[in-house]
């Protein structure tokens, strides 16, 4: 190898470099996308450390979801008067991108954190939990609406959270006032909520009151055994039914199979005799 050579990378070496397959150099050069700088009759093929930036633009627009084939085109008669507003453009476009994957690390982990509280608890067990304020957003009033307004109202209250981009894992659950419960109409809420941290707003949310809680457990479709297992437990104990009950999702679909083993927690508000 000539002194000249020596200081040029192999491909090879190149694409050790970039910590990619000697291949993908090969398919870029033949698309006229990214060449090596040397060319030998033998066939060798050599790149300079300079192109390392070149390639570096190719790979950061590739990853941000730009064809090969219009990348090609953007780094044809490169000017900084061209490649800088795109590089601004590009950056906007990655922040989103980390944004979005932030969030979506959010609902994950609120999904494991559910998980694994599920995995420590014993669902045969009622208890009295003290719980601080909690605020939900809600649907609008669903108590004996026709069923297709029924559906209709869980929909806009979903889509309300995405569009607002509030999602953080938390499911879908239900508020019974305290006559729903006495007339064991246990399918029949009378809004449906999502819990949030943000975006609380003054017209679609309720406050769930600080106070104490029986919290019990219920098993796929096993409602009403749970219902009166946990009134047994409030009445044993000398205390009676409050305003509200709240259902929520802590295994569902996501982490289990069949709606039979789904668990969903439920919280009975309670007050003294």
């Amino acid at each position: 190898m000539s002194e000249d050579l020596k200081k040029y990378f192999t491909t090879g070496e190149f694409a050790k470099l970039c910590n990619i397959k000697k291949q993908t150099l090969f398919h870029y050069d033949e698309i006229g996308l990214f060449s090596p700088e040397i060319k030998k009759d033998n066939g060798y093929r050599y790149y300079s450390y300079h192109q390392f930036e070149l390639f570096q633009v190719i790979n950061l627009f590739k990853e941000v979801g730009v064809p090969l084939k219009e990348i090609k085109s953007l780094i044809k008669g490169k000017t900084p008067g061209r490649i800088v507003p795109l590089l601004k453009e590009k950056t906007v476009e990655i922040e989103d991108k980390i944004n979005k994957l932030k969030h979506l690390q959010k609902i994950i982990q609120t999904k494991v954190a559910l998980a694994e509280q599920a995995l420590k608890t014993d669902f045969s067990s009622v208890s009295f939990q003290f719980l601080n304020e909690e605020k939900y957003l809600i649907s609008r009033y669903t108590l004996d609406l026709p069923e297709r307004k029924y559906i209709a109202a869980i929909s806009e209250l979903i889509h309300y959270v995405e569009s607002r981009k509030l999602d953080e894992g938390y499911p879908v659950g239900g508020i019974f006032a305290r006559e729903q419960i006495l007339k064991k109409d246990f399918y029949n809420y009378s809004h449906f909520y999502i819990k949030v941290k943000e975006g609380i707003d003054t017209v679609n949310h309720h406050v769930r009151p600080k106070g104490l809680y029986a919290v019990g457990y219920q098993k796929g479709e096993e409602v009403e055994d749970a219902y009166s297992r946990m009134i047994q437990f409030i009445e044993k104990n000398g205390m009676q039914i409050g305003e509200y009950a709240y259902e929520e999702f802590m295994l569902d679909e996501v982490m289990v199979d069949g709606f039979e083993n789904q668990i969903t927690k439920i919280l009975i508000q309670v007050k003294e005799m």
